[in-house]
């Protein structure tokens, strides 16, 4: 056994409760509307604005391959997915 790993996936899981929760509480947050809202140690506001996001699925069907390529970055990821065994 590699405790290595179960320190890492017990990690992992208790962030994964943490991630629930925050967001239960990010709902209840947006709920109240645009504002600033204070508690005892911490401040949150909440605002309200509009992103710009490029389809990448559009651009390659409305470009040409050349183009998309000109665009396009490459990054080399690593990554560790963990996942608890079976039991």
């Amino acid at each position: 056994m590699d405790n290595l790993i179960d320190q890492y996936g017990s990690i992992q899981a208790a962030i994964n409760e943490l991630e629930i929760t925050k967001q239960k509480l990010k709902a209840e947050i947006l709920a109240r509307g645009v504002g600033v809202y204070e508690g005892l140690s911490w401040f949150a506001e909440v605002q309200e604005y509009d992103r710009e996001n490029i389809s990448a699925p559009l651009v390659r069907k409305l470009s040409n391959e050349d183009f998309v390529k000109q665009v396009t970055t490459i990054q080399h990821i690593k990554a560790v997915v963990v996942k608890p065994l079976e039991a």
